[in-house]
């Protein structure tokens, strides 16, 4: 029997078939899938625009990603701010407060703004001493500088005349017989006079209770702010310390006191008093023996001492060898107290409060001298220094490092106020920290003041066991970091916890927080009484305060120098993060949407075509059957 079907013929169904079958398996995935294809070659020329856009949306998705955590870091240290900004505003309101009190009689006044003087005893006077206006006079039977002549009295009342006759100011005071009275606080130092027989004094003026518990309140107030300052500046979000400057393992704030009364033993207010500057405060300086050889501890009176190191200039590093790369010419301005360099950033490692040490034959009378630094410019050029250690003469001169008469250099030592700590000394009787007043101009000795019970006069061998340290309440970094939000913006992260904005807060803080701060010393005992310690600490507190919550432009070089920068450059990034925000978004959904449009069908429509496919399968398996049957017999 031979079939009328060809081979040919045969190929071409089977052909048209598979066609058939193949259109009803693409129809079918389309249907359930909703997609055109189940691999990019199914789409043929729209295969390499689905694959861009799907790049696209792959880098927008990360960028929404990461900003969510950016946005989580931002809102945090936003937060952080915010409860700050209250914290300290409480604070400033309590200052406030404080300062509309009388301060001028928070410490008591042991002479009770009277001196009665004995009518037999006024031979007994003289050589005797009286402080008025922190100024000592002595009573003499000669007038002259500073003696009160008492050569004409007979009575105590011609001793009050010659006391009133002679002390500057004392046109104040008044005399009623032989009793001499005078504004409180006027008498405030040793004045031996007090101790003489049938010399008398008035009623001492003492502290109120609502005094006591107002400046008490307000000491608490104030470490309870610190404590808040120390949380807020070492939030931590996703394992990382917001504000410690890119050294985000480890809290930046180091705050080792827990209670009001152990940060008073430590800052007693009178030998160890809170650092008033921003050097001392964040002085970070460890010598060890090997660095300065044995050390001679000295009282050189009341609490004061010096603190003299065997190895010669072991107190001063050197910050600038000054030289026609590194400074230029350098000019010594007597009359502004200036040092100007020619070369930018000449003083770039030279800070506001640095103990500045210049030697050098090309230093002139400028040379062996110690300065405060007062300023350094923003462009390094300049230094100002404090009015009291000035600048000895105008002098031009072009430092160079070949010539003996022309070496200029410039070193600095432990800022003034910086808390030293003591450790490791084999003697319980040297006080554990001192507190710098100042250095010798060959480096070798510091002069500081500590606890003269605890401050003996003694050599201390070298050991491996201590160490003169000094540590800023800042550890963390000073590094900005900048997050890339999108494929042209990114935002900088540059707020750390020792920008001037919080130094100043903790000094505001630290200096009420402190010990002593109504003075209560006893003039009877040769005390010299600071009658304005209290007002004078809450004035700069206050100043302080407000610098570092609005600095209205004040100090503009310093880079974030108040909090309301601070949450302005935060609200900067957040808007602007937000902004960045809603664009991915926009951008995502819109490559979705084309994504979709082209890589997806009308299922429905799928559906019908996959039935129509269905059906014309079945037709075309029915006629090849039909034709596969039919033989040349059956033909004819």
């Amino acid at each position: 029997m031979v079939r009328v079907p060809t081979y040919n013929s045969y190929m071409n169904m089977i052909s048209q078939t598979m066609d058939l079958k193949s259109k009803l398996d693409l129809y079918s995935y389309q249907t359930m899938s909703g997609l055109k294809a189940p691999n990019y070659s199914g789409y043929g020329m729209q295969a390499h625009t689905i694959v861009s856009l799907e790049a696209m949306l792959g880098v927008t998705e990360n960028f929404i990603d990461s900003n969510d955590i950016v946005e989580v870091e931002l809102n945090a240290m936003s937060t952080a701010m915010d409860s700050l900004q209250s914290t300290i505003q409480d604070f400033k309101s309590a200052l406030i407060n404080a300062s509309g009190m009388d301060l001028s009689k928070t410490s008591p006044d042991e002479t009770g703004g009277q001196i009665t003087f004995g009518n037999d005893t006024v031979a007994d006077y003289i050589g005797t001493t009286l402080t008025i206006n922190g100024t000592t006079y002595t009573f003499s039977n000669t007038a002259g500088d500073g003696l009160i002549d008492i050569s004409g009295a007979t009575d105590g009342a011609g001793v009050a005349a010659a006391v009133k006759a002679t002390v500057s100011g004392g046109s104040e005071f008044t005399i009623n017989d032989n009793t001499l009275s005078f504004p409180l606080y006027t008498v405030d130092g040793p004045s031996t006079v007090l101790n003489v027989a049938d010399v008398t004094t008035g009623e001492p003026y003492t502290m109120s209770e609502d005094q006591y518990n107002s400046i008490k309140s307000l000491q608490t107030q104030a470490f309870s702010a610190m404590k808040m300052l120390v949380d807020v500046l070492n939030t931590n979000v996703n394992g990382k310390y917001l504000f410690g400057g890119g050294d985000s393992n480890e809290a930046p704030i180091n705050f080792p006191f827990s209670s009001l009364e152990e940060f008073q033993a430590y800052y007693d207010g009178v030998n160890i008093t809170y650092p008033d500057n921003t050097a001392a405060n964040q002085c970070n300086r460890v010598l060890t023996g090997e660095d300065t050889g044995a050390l001679t501890l000295a009282q050189t009176g009341g609490n004061t001492g010096s603190i003299t190191a065997a190895n010669a200039g072991a107190f001063v590093q050197e910050a600038v060898n000054a030289n026609d790369k590194t400074t230029g010419t350098l000019t010594f301005d007597a009359d502004k107290n200036t040092i100007n360099a020619t070369q930018y950033g000449a003083f770039s490692t030279i800070s506001a409060g640095d103990t500045l040490v210049i030697n050098g034959d090309g230093a002139g009378n400028n040379g062996g001298k110690v300065y405060v630094v007062e300023s350094v410019s923003a462009d390094g050029k300049t230094i100002t220094v404090s009015d009291t250690t000035p600048i000895a003469e105008d002098l031009t001169v072009s430092p160079d490092n070949t010539n003996p008469d022309a070496t200029v250099t410039f070193g600095t030592s432990f800022p003034v106020g910086t808390v030293i700590n003591m450790e490791g000394f084999n003697n319980s009787n040297i006080a554990p920290q001192v507190q710098v007043t100042g250095v010798s101009a060959d480096g070798s000795t510091l002069f500081v003041t500590a606890d003269p019970s605890r401050f003996p006069n003694m050599t201390i061998d070298v050991t491996k066991d201590w160490s003169l340290e000094a540590n800023s309440y800042y550890v963390g970094g000073n590094l900005s970091s900048e997050k890339i939000i999108s494929d042209n913006q990114s935002l900088t992260f540059d707020i750390n916890g020792n920008d001037p904005a919080f130094d100043k807060m903790f000094r505001a803080l630290g200096m009420i927080a402190q010990g002593n701060i109504v003075d209560t010393g006893n003039m009877l005992d040769g005390d010299t009484v600071d009658i304005d310690r209290t007002l004078d600490r809450v004035e700069e507190a206050m100043d302080l305060i407000q610098s570092s919550i609005y600095s209205s432009g004040v100090g503009s070089t310093e880079n974030n120098a108040d909090i309301y920068t601070v949450l302005a450059k935060l609200n900067s990034n957040t808007v602007v993060l937000n902004s960045v925000q809603e664009n991915h978004t926009s951008v995502k959904n819109n490559l979705e949407n084309s994504i979709y449009n082209v890589k997806n069908v009308d299922q429905t429509k799928a559906a019908v075509m996959a039935l129509m496919a269905a059906n014309n399968l079945n037709a075309s398996y029915a006629c090849m059957q039909q034709v596969m049957n039919v033989s040349l017999l059956n033909y004819l």
